[in-house]
C-alpha cells in the first residue's frame, strides 16, 4: 500500500467528518428506543459500546454479530474466520472483498500490536447497494472482521455514526482503556512524535511529552462525538442521558492512555513531597482549578483532555474529564457529573471528608468543582440540586453474549 494512499483515506475521513445534523436527526427519529448497547463477546473476549439506539439485528451467534442503526438502514457485522485466513490485515480484507464481490482499497496500520487494515468498501447485499467502512484484524484465536455500512443513499448522514461504532471495538477488557481502532488509524497510539512541554504542577514543573497529531487526533473525536450527540437532545430524557454518558464513555477512552504518563508523573511528584495519599484528589483538584478557564467554541466546546493539559486550559466539561481520568490512574474512584439545567460540569469523588455529596449507585461522592478555587467538597448553593445533575460512570457493565 502506497503512504498517498494511506494519507488520502485519512485525508477522506477528516473530509466526511462534516456537520450532517438534519440528516442524523431524521436518523434517529424513526424507532430510537433502545438506551444503550454494550456487549461483550465472551468466546473471543472482544466488545463493542454503540451509539444509543443501536439494537441487534438477530439472535447472537459469538462467531457473526449484528447490529442495526435506529431506522435499520446502516450495519455493523462482527464476523470471526479461522485463525490465519491471510498473513496480516490487508490480506484479510482482499479475502473479505472477493466474498463480498466488493470494492475497495485497504490501508495497512498497527492496532495494539495486530496487523490490521481499514477499507472504504462497497457492495451490493440483499438487492442494495451500500457503503462503509471494513477492518480486519490478524489475531491470535480468530482473524476478525468489522464491517459497518449504511445504504449508499444514507452513507453521508449515516458516516459519523459509522465510524463511532467501529471505533467503539476494544480486543478485550484491557484495551478498552486505549484508543479504538479508528482512532488508531487516524494516528497511531502510542504517539510516535512526542515533543518536551513543561507543566507547572505546584512549585515546580512537571516535563509530558505531547505529541500535536495526537491532540489534534483525539479533537477530531470529540468533534465526531458531539455531531452524534446534538440530535438527542430533542428526543426522550432517558435517551438524552444515556447519549450524553456514552459522550464521555468515548472520549474517556480515547484520552485515558494517552495520560498515563503524566499521571505517573504526578503520583512521583506527590509521594516525593510526602503528601498523604488520601490528599492527593485535593492537590490535584487545586493544581486543575489553576487552568484558564476557556471554551473551544463550535458544536462540542469541549477541549479534548490531552489538549487541555498541553494548553493549560478548557472548560467545566474537559477539565472534570481531565480530573477523572487522572484520579483513575492513582487508583481513586471517580466520576463526572453533567447537568443541562446548569450549563455546568463537576466531577466527584469516593474519599472521607466534609462537604457536599451527589448519591449515585447506591454510593455517596464528594463533589468537585474545577472552575472556582474552592475546596473539594464545595458547590455553589444556586447549582446544588442533586435532581439537576446526571452522574456519569466512565465503563458500563457488558452484556455477554449468548454462546
Amino acid at each position: 500500500m502506497r503512504r498517498d494512499t494511506i494519507d488520502n483515506m485519512r485525508v477522506n475521513y477528516l473530509r466526511r467528518a462534516r456537520p450532517l445534523f438534519l440528516g442524523l436527526i431524521f436518523l434517529l427519529s424513526i424507532c430510537v428506543s433502545v438506551p444503550a448497547l454494550a456487549v461483550r463477546n465472551p468466546v473471543f473476549g472482544y466488545s463493542v459500546d454503540l451509539p444509543i439506539g443501536w439494537r441487534d439485528a438477530e439472535s447472537f451467534d459469538p462467531y457473526h454479530l449484528a447490529f442495526l442503526s435506529p431506522n435499520g438502514d446502516a450495519m455493523l457485522q462482527i464476523i470471526a474466520l479461522d485463525p490465519g485466513t491471510a498473513q496480516d490485515g490487508v490480506g484479510i480484507a482482499e479475502h473479505m472483498l472477493a466474498d463480498l464481490s466488493g470494492e475497495g482499497e485497504s490501508a495497512p496500520f498497527d492496532y495494539l500490536g495486530y496487523s490490521a487494515a481499514i477499507t472504504d468498501v462497497q457492495f451490493i447485499t440483499a438487492d442494495n447497494q451500500v457503503r462503509g467502512y471494513m477492518i480486519t484484524i490478524n489475531g491470535y484465536e480468530a482473524d476478525l472482521v468489522l464491517l459497518c455500512f449504511a445504504l449508499l443513499e444514507s452513507y453521508d448522514m449515516a458516516h459519523d455514526h459509522l465510524l463511532s461504532a467501529l471505533d467503539s471495538f476494544a480486543m478485550g477488557d484491557e484495551s478498552a482503556l486505549y484508543p479504538g481502532p479508528i482512532s488508531h488509524f487516524f494516528y497511531p497510539f502510542p504517539a510516535p512524535a512526542g515533543r518536551s512541554a513543561t507543566i507547572p504542577f505546584g512549585r515546580s514543573d512537571l516535563s509530558f511529552l505531547i505529541d500535536p497529531g495526537e491532540v489534534d487526533a483525539g479533537q477530531v473525536l470529540v468533534d465526531r462525538e458531539a455531531r452524534i450527540l446534538s440530535p438527542y437532545g430533542a428526543l426522550t430524557r432517558e435517551l438524552f442521558e444515556a447519549a450524553w454518558r456514552r459522550y464521555f464513555r468515548v472520549i474517556y477512552r480515547e484520552s485515558f492512555m494517552r495520560l498515563q504518563p503524566l499521571a505517573v508523573q504526578i503520583a512521583q511528584r506527590l509521594e516525593a513531597d510526602r503528601l498523604p495519599r488520601v490528599d492527593y484528589p485535593a492537590e490535584i483538584l487545586r493544581w486543575l482549578q489553576g487552568f484558564d478557564y476557556e471554551r473551544t467554541g463550535g458544536l462540542s466546546d469541549f477541549r479534548a483532555p490531552l489538549s487541555c493539559v498541553a494548553e493549560g486550559s478548557g472548560d467545566c466539561d474537559s477539565l472534570a474529564l481531565t480530573y477523572v481520568i487522572l484520579l483513575h490512574h492513582l487508583d481513586f474512584d471517580a466520576i463526572a457529573m453533567v447537568s443541562d439545567r446548569y450549563a455546568h460540569a463537576l466531577a466527584a469523588v469516593d474519599v472521607p471528608g466534609p462537604g457536599a455529596r451527589f448519591e449515585f449507585e447506591d454510593r455517596q461522592w464528594l463533589v468537585a468543582e474545577l472552575t472556582d478555587d474552592i475546596e473539594l467538597g464545595r458547590i455553589a448553593a444556586d447549582i446544588a440540586d442533586p435532581a439537576g445533575w446526571i452522574g456519569v460512570r466512565m465503563r458500563l457493565m457488558l452484556i455477554a453474549v449468548e454462546q
